[in-house]
């Protein structure tokens, strides 16, 4: 089975993970766990001023602050 999980950094979604790993009986071994994030788009003039390249590190960084552990 395939799970997707909403992550976002909150001491929630740190809970959740720690039951998910504690008690994989609940599922099964066989299941394929994927984790996801959303960012809020930066204003488009912000976008157009600083460029596609710092946008895309802004983008990078900020889901890593949240996907990592």
């Amino acid at each position: 089975m395939k799970i997707l999980l909403a992550v976002d950094g909150s001491k929630y979604t740190k809970k959740m993970l720690a039951y998910l790993t504690t008690h994989d009986e609940l599922f099964g071994g066989d299941n394929e766990y994927v984790a996801f994030t959303v960012q809020s788009p930066l204003p488009p003039r912000a976008r157009a001023a600083v460029g596609k390249e710092i946008v895309d590190g802004y983008y990078k960084d900020e889901a890593t602050k949240v996907l990592d552990p």
